[in-house]
């Protein structure tokens, strides 16, 4: 098996006799080709795929660098298809934001929302704050996974849910970039799929940090500390980790010296004198040499503010003045977000020649909004459980061979919307959800791959009576959604080195059910039969990956009958619209000391207001952001020491629009350094954030251009870790 593993793409032809059913001895016992091919890799990072009747592909799943090849193996993908797929058999766009970059990446800045839109195209500007209302993914919301638990709340959704996590409990993040009814529920835009951290090889394996971080133009009131420990192994067949991470902020500085409020976006929740801390466990337990696996894993995440800079100031957006930090808190209950998730797991690789997963799972979120004057303050609460099955079943259709991947997903959700001081203005909300899936993978002789699917989902609401925001009674009941989604798309095979993949995919979507009951004024909820959101994607792409340098481009459109906005007065809209763009990512190493490579991202959207085929307006920059470039140089001349510098570019944008959202948008540039240097003793990391102490806007404070949420962003930090492995 070694001289197999030196190989990447080892193509091994057998016999049409073979094929068709000659036994394969010396694997105690005697299996046709297929059954020993399977039984031989098991547990080797092996997979093989039926190309045609006489040809199978072996693959090398791990991602790394082969010692004296200049072809860099790519990771595994599970989100894009829900079975593990190398990146060049993927037929959409997908980013994997892996371990080393996320901890380097975190020393920056451990927001995830500011991570994702420094490392994935397509994926707004970071919002400097602990939402992520207006991040969007190709200009539509994105359904956030845990190990493939949800954290999105698409019945009333509190825009947190890249704040659910720690970046020290994350393994890598995989991004399936436009609309996907692979996981449904509420994927729109995209798939944010984070993996937790996986226990290292050995007995006890044990990891300790601590770190510091300032502001170098107010260093007095902005200290920020953390500290980490971890410890995993493996003893036989049980495995095991458990981590746990703690954060204390300060203030936040702009780039004069100035303290951002609390808030930097009205209510919608800061990081600003915030305590921070994140438990994650998890055992496994492996049998039957690695065929079958059993995991039960939670994770606690809780950030809640408690700040004496709460008060709400004003600022004047049109003159270019920011809105000051004020002091006072009217709060009754600290803000912030709570959530935890448990999540079980089984797999069997071999049931029935079929390979089985299923997944049982638990998630109570809680986000919790700052008190805005003369509103009462509010949370958002969802309870969840549900369950997961996929089975991958080779099939043999005459002299095709090709893979079906099918199952069934459950979800109930029970969301409501409480008000600490005032009436409740939004009803109580329970869904339960159920859908069916098939995706069948046929290999086009050895030059192209097919993938097709169709997903059924039965989405059934109960709400509750309630007198809405509007002040009108709304008569509760039930609500019954159904949707047969449809997907194909492909991948051919031009070169060694180069694969041309597009289709056309499907999302569904409530699109913030219980926000539409709170702003209609119908009196009766089965006038809003209508709300949900079915979105029309389609995309076209290359990639290609020769030597030292990997790249891909990729073009995307999408439209929506039903497309969901805000107008002036922050009222819900659905009317239908359209979002196109262009990604473009690449990554050279010139030299084994030096790599280099950046992202590209435009988009447009367009909305037709009165639903008469004409679109009017463009859609605000809340949803669609303005042009985003981003560039890296990492520079190794020694094993123990490493330099990076980045760059994030973003560009001007004034919309065509009346839509909450149209304030013009104008250009910066934010560059960040990092450096780590292994002492022997342990490893010194060092995190600069806007090295160049850039004084600007973020995008989504100058989108909503509100006097109250006119805050500037983060001016220059510093941050200093140290750890140790024992």
């Amino acid at each position: 098996m070694t001289a197999l593993a030196d190989r990447a793409n080892l193509k091994l032809l057998f016999t049409s006799e073979q094929v068709a059913g000659k036994r394969t001895e010396g694997l105690a016992g005697s299996f046709t080709a297929e059954e020993a091919l399977r039984r031989l890799l098991a547990g080797t990072g092996l997979r093989y795929r039926f190309m045609s009747a006489v040809t199978v592909t072996l693959e090398l799943e791990p991602s790394g660098q082969t010692e004296g090849s200049d072809t860099k193996l790519e990771p595994v993908v599970v989100s894009a298809t829900r079975t593990e797929t190398p990146v060049s058999e993927l037929t959409r766009s997908v980013t994997v934001v892996e371990r080393e970059d996320i901890e380097r990446q975190s020393r920056i800045d451990r927001n995830l929302g500011a991570i994702l839109s420094k490392s994935v195209p397509g994926f707004s500007q970071s919002t400097e704050a602990l939402t992520d209302f207006g991040q969007t993914l190709r200009g539509r919301n994105f359904l956030t996974l845990i190990d493939g638990v949800p954290q999105s709340s698409p019945l009333r959704d509190g825009r947190r849910s890249l704040n659910t996590i720690d970046a020290d409990a994350i393994e890598r993040v995989e991004v399936v970039r436009g609309g996907s009814a692979t996981y449904g529920f509420g994927a729109t835009g995209g798939v944010v799929n984070i993996i937790t951290r996986r226990p290292e090889e050995g007995a006890v394996n044990g990891h300790s940090e601590a770190g510091i971080k300032i502001s170098t133009t107010n260093p007095d009131d902005s200290l920020e500390w953390h500290t980490n420990h971890q410890v995993s192994g493996r003893v036989g067949e049980v495995d095991y980790l458990l981590g746990g991470t703690f954060v204390q902020r300060n203030g936040f500085f702009d780039a004069d010296g100035d303290r951002i409020p609390a808030d930097p976006f009205g209510v919608q929740g800061g990081l600003a004198d915030t305590n921070e801390y994140n438990i994650l466990g998890k055992v496994g337990y492996e049998l039957d040499e690695g065929e079958q696996r059993i995991e039960l894993s939670a994770n606690h995440f809780s950030v809640f503010q408690d700040s004496s800079f709460a008060g709400i100031g004003n600022g004047d957006p049109a003159n270019g003045v920011k809105t000051p930090a004020v002091r006072g808190n009217d709060n009754v209950r600290d803000p912030g977000t709570e959530n935890t998730t448990v999540n079980l797991e089984y797999r069997n690789k071999d049931l029935f020649r079929s390979d089985v997963r299923t997944q049982i799972y638990y998630a109570d979120l809680t986000t919790r909004f700052s008190k805005f004057p003369g509103f009462s303050q509010v949370e958002i609460t969802s309870e969840k459980f549900g369950g997961r099955l996929t089975i991958d079943t080779p099939v043999q259709a005459g002299p095709v061979s090709l893979n079906a991947v099918w199952g069934l997903d459950f979800l109930h959700d029970e969301t409501a919307q409480p008000s600490f001081n005032a009436p409740q203005t939004t009803p109580d909300l329970t869904q339960d959800a159920i859908a069916g899936f098939l995706q069948l993978e046929v290999p086009v002789a050895d030059w192209g791959l097919l993938r097709g699917g169709i997903r059924y989902e039965d989405i059934s609401v109960e709400a509750d009576d309630v007198v809405n925001g509007q002040g009108v009674f709304v008569n509760g009941g039930f609500l019954n959604f159904s949707e047969t989604l449809f997907n194909v798309s492909a991948t051919v095979f031009v070169t060694e080195n180069a694969e041309l993949f597009g289709g056309f995919s499907q999302g569904f979507s409530l699109a913030d059910l219980g926000r539409a009951i709170n702003d209609t004024t119908a009196t009766d909820v089965s006038e809003l039969q209508s709300e949900v959101q079915t979105v029309d994607n389609y995309e076209l792409g290359l990639r290609g990956q020769y030597g030292s340098w990997d790249a891909s481009v990729s073009g995307f459109f999408s439209e929506s009958d039903n497309g969901t906005t805000f107008d002036q007065d922050l009222v819900i809209a659905k009317q239908p619209e359209r979002i196109y763009g262009v990604e473009l990512a690449v990554n050279v190493t010139p030299f084994d000391s030096l790599r280099v490579g950046g992202t590209f991202s435009w988009l447009e959207g367009e909305v037709d207001l009165d639903d008469d085929g004409n679109f009017d307006e463009d859609l605000p920059s809340t949803r669609v952001p303005p042009l985003k470039a981003t560039a890296y140089a990492e520079y190794s001349p020694f094993d123990w020491w490493t330099l990076y510098l980045q760059g994030l570019y973003s560009g001007n944008r004034n919309p065509d629009s009346t839509q909450f959202g149209n304030g013009e948008v104008d250009d910066y540039i934010i560059f960040d350094l990092y450096s780590s240097v292994d002492t022997g003793y342990g490893k010194l990391q060092l995190g600069v954030q806007n090295l160049l102490n850039e004084d600007y806007f973020p995008v989504l404070n100058q989108a909503g251009a509100l006097p109250f949420a006119f805050s500037k962003g983060p001016g220059r930090t510093i941050s200093l870790t140290y750890s140790i492995t024992w």
